[in-house]
């Protein structure tokens, strides 16, 4: 088996007023296609999570985070780590810190790697979606103020 490297990333977990979460599909430029997740991508090098997460959701879906709360830590294996070699040679194992945005301004205009987007009913998440985002979903919804570390 290929050699595992931990790669940082973050996701951003949107609420609409109806308790549904805002979901993407990745588009047939980027790994995965076809596959309903949440907002988010890889740390830049020199980045802080904050600093991702702003950047991040401007970049793949327009909008401008004013707010958000930290709502957990994901790394389980069983979740994180790509079944296929990557690119560069290796497994990835996704190193993730997941926000809830609490506040943002503007519309929602996905970019290229985004080819679908809407509001779900957390009990009524789409298919085919990343295996990690279903927990991911689940711990914001539930979130009280406590982070959770998976």
């Amino acid at each position: 088996m290929a050699e595992i490297k931990p790669i940082p990333a973050v996701n951003g977990v949107i609420f609409n007023s109806k308790r549904e979460v805002l979901l993407t599909r990745r588009s047939p430029l980027i790994r995965e296609p076809g596959k309903w997740c949440l907002p988010g991508g890889h740390l830049d090098g020199g980045e802080d999570w904050q600093s991702a997460i702003r950047r991040e959701l401007k970049e793949e879906i327009g909008i401008d985070v004013r707010a958000e709360k930290l709502v957990g830590i994901y790394s389980d294996p069983k979740l994180t780590v790509t079944l296929e070699v990557l690119a560069n040679g290796f497994h990835g194992q996704f190193v993730v810190a997941s926000f809830l945005v609490t506040r943002y301004e503007g519309e929602i205009t996905p970019n290229h790697e985004v080819d679908l987007w809407d509001w779900f009913p957390v009990d009524q998440l789409p298919e085919p979606i990343l295996k990690s985002h279903p927990i991911r979903i689940q711990d914001a919804y539930r979130f009280t103020g406590e982070t959770f570390i998976r």
